[in-house]
């Protein structure tokens, strides 16, 4: 019976079972990292990505801080 379990229906059902846990815990994580951005905040947001792209070499690692 141990052969069966190794070679038979016992994976499917762990493969299955792994399955629902993985695509619960990518459900779970989505939710998790949803935050309610305002307008505002994006457009802040965007303005500093653009403010370091533009030169990145005028800003230190300090953060302005000596």
């Amino acid at each position: 019976m141990a052969g069966n379990w190794l070679t038979g229906s016992g994976w499917v059902i762990v493969v299955f079972i792994g399955a629902f846990v993985l695509f619960g815990a990518i459900v779970w994580a989505r939710r998790k990292n949803q935050t309610d951005v305002t307008p505002q905040q994006h457009r802040q947001s965007e303005a500093a990505t653009r403010d370091l792209y533009q030169d990145p070499l005028d800003h230190d690692s300090t953060g302005g801080r000596q």
